[in-house]
């Protein structure tokens, strides 16, 4: 048990020093806030920003369009979550019934509003969600035969990584944030949006019958976007899925709200190709499906 009274007597800049020798795993700063109110006070007044401007510095900027003094939607703590976190199936709005989890296994994973994580013992740990942060339960036993650049088959495996966890935990594959990736998922009507997401093919889950590539993303100015104009005007019903990444209650169904392309479609059996959430902080999560095969 950590005895919290020996922290409070040393000054912030000492506490401060110990604390930024503790960011090799993100999850670390997570348990630190649940340690103590100093320590969560530092991390939300100095840590997440100083990790964030250091990680992040070129999305940072253009979030805030260089006015490091002010904050991204959602808070310091959110946007650093998000770097580093997958959604989960869960909170990425994939179909519950497709989870491969039989009822001997539903008894440990908690509800889907409050999945177990890493943190089992700790009650409360910041109204930002980290208290979904969950041990990474990647994978590498799932192979995938590859052709080589000469376009002859031969006996070379590549493994990828593939996730099982239901809630938020430690993203596999690509961690970057990209624009580009933002204008490949929205119709051509919202291009003038700037919606950030990570690289393909973001991290990896399997319910048995598919693989989803879940993604995480963040927009620029959400409030004042067209997706936001186009869920406000159309009075569009929130759904009750929790963000992942900050304390929002409800999303929209981007998919719903036809603020997706098109062209992506469906499976034979109704499931969208594509799925997507978005917050009122404008934080996205969403998952990508592989395309059917009739198309």
């Amino acid at each position: 048990m950590v005895n919290t009274d020996v922290f409070s007597k040393l000054p912030d800049d000492v506490v401060l020093k110990i604390i930024f020798n503790l960011d090799d795993d993100p999850k670390d700063w997570a348990k630190l806030a649940c340690v103590s109110t100093k320590f969560s006070s530092l991390l939300n007044t100095f840590c997440w920003k100083i990790k964030c401007t250091q990680t992040i510095p070129t999305l940072v900027s253009d979030l805030l369009s260089g006015e490091i003094n002010n904050s991204p939607s959602g808070g310091w703590a959110a946007l650093f979550k998000l770097c580093f976190c997958c959604p989960g199936l869960a909170q990425a709005g994939v179909i519950v019934e497709n989870l491969d989890v039989g009822p001997s296994n539903l008894s440990h994973l908690g509800t889907f509003d409050n999945p177990v994580s890493v943190f089992e013992s700790v009650k409360a740990l910041n109204d930002v969600s980290i208290k979904k942060w969950v041990e990474d339960e990647c994978s590498d036993d799932v192979t995938k035969r590859v052709v080589d650049d000469d376009g002859v088959g031969g006996n070379v495996c590549k493994r990828r990584k593939v996730c099982r966890s239901v809630g938020s935990h430690l993203a596999c594959g690509a961690r970057e944030l990209s624009r580009e990736q933002g204008n490949k998922l929205l119709a051509s009507r919202f291009r003038g949006d700037c919606l950030y997401i990570c690289g393909w093919p973001g991290c990896v889950h399997n319910d048995g019958k598919r693989n989803y590539m879940l993604f995480r993303g963040i927009f620029k100015n959400f409030r004042e976007s067209r997706v936001w104009r186009t869920l406000s005007d159309g009075d569009r019903n929130k759904v009750n899925l929790n963000c992942a990444y900050c304390s929002c209650k409800h999303t929209w169904n981007l998919h719903s709200a036809f603020c997706l392309r098109r062209a992506f479609g469906f499976h034979e059996d109704g499931e969208p190709v594509v799925r997507a959430y978005v917050c009122e902080n404008g934080h996205v999560s969403g998952a990508w499906t592989d395309w059917p095969l009739y198309t």
